[in-house]
Formats: C-alpha cells, structure tokens, sequence
C-alpha cells in the first residue's frame, strides 16, 4: 500500500502543474481582455496598456506562468484583480459552504445509494428492485439544475417546509444551517444516488450468483451475516471507486446550485471569476479542486485496498 500511495504523490504535483499551465493556455487563446473588463470598455487606450503592463498581461503566457508558480513555491497565489484581495483568503471565505455543501451530499448519497442498492442486488427482480430502477432512471434523465429549480417550486414555494435560498455563511447554529442547506444537497445527491445506487446493485448482484454465496446460503446462514460477510466487501469495491470519482462531478454540480441558490461558495466564485477573467481567482480555485479531488481518489484506492485483497498485488 505504501507504495502505491508513493506512487499517486510522484504524480500529483506534476500533474498540478498540468492543470494550472492548462488554465493558463486557455486564458492565452481566449479573445477576453481582463484590463478593459475591469476599466469598461469606455476606458481610454493608456489607461488599458498601463494596467495589462502592471497585471503582466503584455508577457508572454510562459513567463506569466513561470512568475506564478514562483509566488507558488512561497504559498502566494496572488490577489483578485478586481478587488485587491489575496486568493488564499477569498478561498478561505467559500470553501467551507462548498465543503459542507459537497460533504453532506457524499454522507447523503452514501447512506441512501449503498443500503439500498445492497438489498436490490440481493433481490434482483423484487419489488423494491423495480420500484428503485425506475426511480434511478427516470432521475437521472433530469438535469441537475431543473431539479434544483424543481426542488424549489414544491418543497419552498408550494409545500414551504424549507428556505428557497442556500445559506451564505455557515453558523453555530446547525438547525438553521441544515435547512438552508436541504434543498441545495438534495439536488446535488439525488443524481449521484441513483447513479451510485445502480452501480452498488449490478455489483451485488453479480456477487450474489457467485458459488461462494449459494454455498453459504445453502448452509443456512442468515441473510443479514451473508450480506456482512460474503457479500458487501466484494460489491462495494466498484461502488467506492465510482464514489471517489463522483466527488468531482459534485464539485463541478456545486458551482451550479450554488449560483441557483445564492450561495457564495467556491463553485460560484469560480464561475464569477471565469466571467470576468479574473485569472488569479480561477486558478487558486482548480489547484484547490483538484488537490481534493485527487485526494478523494487516493483515499478511495486505499479503501479498495482494504476491501478487496486482489488489490493489494496491484
């Protein structure tokens, strides 16, 4: 395990470095200028050349990138251009609403998608089978943000059990926080349930026709034992490598809810930052993401490692 673990640290700063120079390439072909967005284009023409000379704009895309990484290497990752605050601090103020947005909606779509698919792939062709394979179906055939918008219409607007709107800051108080956070994290999980549901039940599915499980079961072991013994540990290795990769598609989803919702997390400040070419913004938030993102995967091959032993030869 060591080493594979040494193995995913070679390649996690070198690839990194490949996602940031990958945001940099692109800000270097796309046709915005950051100087005349933040001036307005009724900005005289000194005015703009004299801010692109003070951003660096009027460097070359190496040496832009070669003076970042440098302020990298010093745990400097710059200031917004539009309002003269650090990068560090501007993640620091959202990433915890995307954080307890993104992790609610894991422990959410986990504790439904898991259980469930168990009991379905241990009964294939059951009611409950059928019931929760429709349902998967037809969810994930729904955009993500009409279901938010969906969400909103009955749960706030018709049935008003829950706020219409995400929180903007998180609080000590954890019942407000939870129902400012409801909707937005249902309609981050219910896709990713019904996905992780679907795999977590083929994988069960295909354990339980295994001869090991009709051995036992023809022993008479309880169904409850058979499940915790035989049969969990080998479906849910498929499950737990979805789930790690699943964590990125969250975050992505995270941007978009939280715009739907006025949430002022790192998805939306994201997006607000590509809009108006706020370059320093963007690429503090992807080094942040995919640092998560590929510790989430790492953590997932540990876990595998655990649950099935034919990884460990790997």
């Amino acid at each position: 395990m060591l080493k594979m673990i040494g193995r995913r640290f070679a390649i996690a700063v070198p690839l990194l470095l490949v996602v940031s120079f990958g945001v940099f390439a692109l800000t270097a072909v796309s046709s915005a200028d950051p100087a005349r967005a933040i001036l307005g284009e009724g900005a005289n023409p000194a005015s703009v050349t004299a801010l692109r000379h003070q951003l660096g704009l009027d460097q070359s895309t190496l040496q832009r990138y070669g003076r970042w990484l440098s302020r990298l290497f010093h745990g400097d990752l710059g200031q917004s251009w539009y309002s003269n605050v650090p990068v560090t601090t501007k993640i620091a103020q959202g990433l915890p609403i995307t954080a307890a947005l993104v992790l609610a909606s894991i422990v959410v779509t986990v504790a439904v998608a898991v259980p469930l698919g168990l009991y379905a792939g241990m009964r294939p062709g059951g009611r409950v089978d059928r019931i929760a394979g429709a349902a998967a179906g037809l969810l994930l055939a729904m955009p993500e943000f009409w279901v938010a918008l969906l969400l909103v219409l009955i749960l706030s607007q018709k049935l008003h059990l829950l706020p219409g709107t995400g929180t903007t800051v998180i609080t000590a108080d954890l019942w407000r926080d939870v129902q400012y956070l409801a909707i937005p994290v249902m309609a981050i999980s219910l896709p990713q349930i019904c996905a992780l549901y679907r795999q977590t039940r083929a994988s069960a599915a295909i354990v339980v026709r295994q001869d090991y499980v009709r051995t036992a079961r023809a022993g008479g072991i309880a169904e409850g034992e058979l499940l915790r013994t035989r049969v969990a540990k080998n479906a849910l290795v498929p499950s737990v490598t979805l789930l790690g990769l699943q964590l990125g598609r969250m975050i992505g989803i995270a941007a978009v809810v939280e715009s739907v919702y006025g949430m002022q997390g790192i998805g939306s400040m994201a997006v607000q930052a590509a809009l108006s070419s706020d370059l320093p913004i963007v690429l503090g938030v992807v080094l942040v993401t995919a640092a998560v993102v590929m510790a989430a995967n790492l953590l997932a091959d540990v876990t595998c490692y655990y649950l099935a032993p034919k990884a460990r030869k790997t």
